[in-house]
């Protein structure tokens, strides 16, 4: 085991050692990374929770982007945007979701070569089953806050997301 760290710490061109430090302490962890894998940890929970339903944590994306787009129609561009996903990734999750019977294209009359996505009304009891695991999981996440330090961390993170769609 000390040979191992040994030839790690001196395999680099530089010969500096490479190594972070153990257990960071809170508050020296970069928050770009603590963001990664708070959202790491969702995506997984969230992919297991939605197995039994044969459902991914992607297509969920989806169906919530168009349920919460309302009435208006909603394009595949527009998921694209929304999601930030490519068209390819779209059309792939569009696909799967429509073989499941959980959405439909309907033609758009001012473009021929773009279709809007539609819930089905599978998609919308599915998402009406599952508002109560959702209210669970939002109440979760915020243990141990007071409401107005929930207040006060929503703000922030629409504060830090303004900030990062400068990038």
């Amino acid at each position: 085991m000390k040979k191992e760290k040994e030839a790690l710490e001196s395999n680099n061109s530089s010969g500096k050692k490479c190594r972070g430090p153990r257990g960071l302490k809170p508050g020296y962890e970069p928050i770009g990374r603590k963001f990664k894998m708070i959202a790491e940890k969702i995506h997984k929970h969230q992919d297991e929770a939605l197995k039994k339903d044969d459902l991914t944590f992607s297509q969920m994306g989806v169906l919530l982007s168009v349920f919460f787009h309302g009435e208006d129609p909603i394009t595949t561009g527009e998921l694209c945007t929304i999601l930030h996903i490519t068209h390819p990734s779209a059309v792939g999750l569009i696909n799967r979701l429509e073989e499941k019977k959980m959405v439909e294209r309907a033609p758009n009359p001012n473009d021929s070569r773009s279709s809007y996505i539609k819930l089905t009304g599978k998609a919308c009891d599915f998402l009406h089953k599952n508002k109560k695991y959702n209210d669970q999981m939002d109440q979760d996440l915020i243990k141990g806050f007071s409401e107005e330090e929930v207040k006060q961390r929503r703000s922030f993170l629409e504060r830090i997301y303004q900030n990062v769609e400068q990038f």
